[in-house]
């Protein structure tokens, strides 16, 4: 595999248990390799977050554990696991605050 890492490739893994928390910060995994599809998986603690923002690509968000908002200039848009969120390129917004959660982010660059 030459675009993806840090993937199990011989037997199957719950992705969340790929990433541990870490007290007081925010931990992120890559999980590709490619100029033009950047995949991360991140963990945030309590009480942390990513402040305001913006990729040059489109952007999704799936949180994989725990609750979370993403803001988007003043509105606040609630997230729960398994919840999926598409930022615009561009786009200033910020993640995080609340409790800990895990969150898979996938931009896409033109």
């Amino acid at each position: 595999m030459n675009r993806l890492k840090n993937l199990p490739s011989a037997s199957t893994q719950n992705l969340a248990s790929l990433i541990d928390a870490k007290a007081q910060q925010v931990v992120s995994m890559a999980l590709s390799s490619s100029d033009t599809v950047q995949v991360s998986l991140f963990t945030f603690a309590d009480g942390e977050m990513v402040s305001e923002e913006s990729y040059p690509g489109d952007t999704f968000y799936l949180l994989v554990e725990g609750e979370t908002k993403i803001t988007l200039g003043d509105r606040e848009i609630p997230m729960v696991a398994g919840d999926i969120l598409a930022v615009e390129a561009d786009r200033l917004h910020a993640i995080g605050g609340g409790t800990g959660f895990k969150v898979l982010q996938v931009t896409i660059h033109a």
